[in-house]
């Protein structure tokens, strides 16, 4: 069975799209506003999905940045230097499924990369849905 037999019953997992220009402190604000959110990715100018932050990453660089303040450590100030914007923290090694993917395949990749959840892109590269592992596994176990 292939994932776009099944797309349109599989929900749509709340996620951030910022652009690769996005500042840390603005990335920092749409975090918080939206808490419920544990995917956040990152687009290109043509809006297609080049990396992914997650959340932890955000943290360790903010908290860097925070540290810098007291303590200048070597390591804190490049920290403090260098992550200006969300492509400075990216994750470029994004893990995506596509429309013609075989469903079992794509719960696969869930497993082996210990995720829970993971985008679905168009041939572009453009996001279509963001799909949790658990939907896609009662949906593959129902059939």
């Amino acid at each position: 069975m292939k994932l776009n037999e099944i797309i349109d019953r599989l929900p749509n997992h709340d996620f951030l799209k910022v652009s690769i220009d996005t500042s840390i402190p603005d990335l920092t604000e749409l975090v918080r506003e939206n808490r419920g959110v544990r995917s956040i990715y990152v687009e290109d100018r043509d809006k297609r999905i080049v990396g992914e932050i997650s959340l932890g990453s955000l943290v360790k660089v903010v908290t860097g940045k925070r540290q810098c303040a007291t303590r200048l450590s070597t390591r804190d100030l490049l920290s403090c230097i260098t992550c200006r914007t969300a492509r400075d923290i990216m994750d470029k090694k994004l893990i995506s499924a596509s429309l013609d993917e075989d469903v079992e395949e794509v719960i696969m990749k869930f497993i082996r990369n210990d995720i829970k959840e993971m985008p679905v892109l168009d041939q572009d590269g453009r996001i279509i849905k963001n799909i949790g592992v658990l939907d896609l596994w009662a949906i593959a176990e129902s059939r």
